[in-house]
């Protein structure tokens, strides 16, 4: 009892410290995800995906690729002369019962007279932005607990929410990625309760929440193909109900669809229309050690857990978990590097790169589990002096991590280097300018 009532406590305080620490970040950039919350109201108020209901400008259509949007309204598209959210709509419909606790607290996303509340769309997505961040820290906390002790747990689960995208992208507003990592942490939390012997596998909820994950953003349908894999390979007694679920999900997806905009997928849904093979010599080294968009650059701890991973791999207790995650990881970078544009447009570091913490993440804990577990069966003699070393060099990428992700969370100079004093859209040779640097831009501007 005593066991459990800590473990709740240090949640508890694993929850509040990163709740505080997100709602008191002053950057929220309202941007792609503008007019979510507007669709979110439009369900509840008219039960409609169009916004047609509000006194939105009807601006010219203009055509972007595939799609024709409001005029610069990015966000909204035409089609059949209605408007639509252009991005996905899980976000705006996972919403919905806390779009409903915000109304009755007197605040919306629309005024009375039918225009859109830009006030009230920000306020809702950050409150519940920094709410959904904070409590994946805690699933965060509770899948570490299976294999770590609290202190580690606590400190893995603060350095992923602190240390990453998390902090400087997916908490400022709500991101598709927001609600897209929230629950591929769950999914993360099965697998490991499944391969620790924990709790078994549940194909149902398993399959549904993957679901969701792509009606969030369709880049997570690499997760779900990596994945699906796995249950393939590795339980195949619950394939057939999780294979099932998973494609009755996709077809009410493709129902929706085809209703209202009469077609498969939504528009959105195409990005592959947007990849260029040819741009991946120039994208991938971008998005990995780029000085304004490498990953590497800005959660520089990923080095150190790619070195334990190498160091301690005959001591990793999952390694399937871990072959899992890190192909997700190669296929998604490989896939946005072939994007245009590939460097995330106006955004803060790797954006693009959001999807993926989660598997970052599950890493991240096993390779800490691995090197608890060498260094338990090393020898003595040698144990304290490798052990001080790796435990500095962890420390020291992980504070420069957390520095980093600060700097987007913190300082809106981050947000304004992509527009100044060139647009990072038309010119995103910037993105490799060591001199002007946009972690830099709070001490150059």
């Amino acid at each position: 009892m005593m066991k459990k009532g800590y473990d709740r406590a240090v949640g508890a305080a694993v929850f509040t410290i990163a709740l505080v620490v997100f709602l008191a970040s002053p950057v929220r950039p309202l941007m792609d995800s503008n007019f979510s919350m507007l669709l979110s109201q439009s369900l509840l108020d008219h039960h409609s995906f169009t916004l047609d209901a509000y006194a939105l400008p009807r601006y010219p259509p203009m055509q972007r690729r595939s799609r024709v949007t409001v005029g610069g309204l990015y966000q909204l598209e035409y089609v059949n002369g209605r408007i639509y959210y252009l991005y996905p709509p899980g976000p705006s419909l996972l919403s919905l019962p806390f779009v409903v606790l915000f109304n009755a607290a007197g605040v919306s996303a629309a005024n009375p007279d039918g225009s859109p509340n830009e006030r009230g769309e920000l306020v809702i997505q950050c409150g519940l932005a920094a709410l959904l961040m904070a409590l994946l820290a805690v699933v965060f906390y509770v899948t570490s607990r299976m294999m770590l002790p609290p202190a580690w747990s606590a400190l893995l689960a603060l350095g992923t929410a602190f240390g990453t995208q998390v902090w400087s992208t997916a908490s400022r507003t709500l991101w598709s990625d927001t609600w897209g990592i929230f629950l591929l942490g769950f999914v993360i939390l099965m697998l490991v309760a499944q391969e620790t012997g924990r709790y078994p596998l549940r194909p149902v909820l398993f399959a549904t929440l993957l679901a969701w994950t792509y009606f969030t953003k369709p880049t997570y349908s690499i997760s779900i193909v990596a994945v699906t894999g796995y249950v393939l390979f590795y339980h195949r007694r619950l394939f057939p109900v999780y294979a099932v679920v998973g494609a009755a999900w996709f077809a009410a997806f493709v129902a929706y669809s085809w209703y209202h905009f009469g077609e498969r997928l939504p528009h959105y849904y195409t990005f592959y229309q947007y990849f260029e093979l040819r741009m991946l010599a120039i994208a991938l080294p971008g998005n990995l050690i780029s000085p304004s968009r490498g990953l590497l650059v800005f959660v520089p701890v990923l080095l150190f857990i790619a070195y334990l991973l190498v160091r301690y791999r005959e001591d990793i207790e999952m390694p399937r978990l871990a072959v899992l995650s890190l192909t997700v990881v190669a296929l998604h970078l490989l896939s946005v590097s072939q994007l245009r544009p590939w460097h995330g447009g106006h955004s803060y570091g790797p954006r693009l790169s959001v999807g993926i913490v989660p598997w970052f993440f599950l890493a991240a804990l096993l390779a800490v589990a691995a090197w608890r577990r060498g260094h338990a069966a090393a020898d003595p003699t040698a144990r304290p002096t490798r052990w001080r070393v790796e435990a500095a060099l962890g420390a020291t990428l992980l504070v420069v991590s957390m520095a980093m992700n600060a700097v987007g969370a913190v300082s809106s100079a981050g947000l304004q280097w992509n527009a100044t004093p060139l647009n990072v859209d038309q010119h995103p040779e910037r993105v490799w300018d060591w001199h002007d640097a946009q972690f830099l831009a709070p001490w150059r501007r």
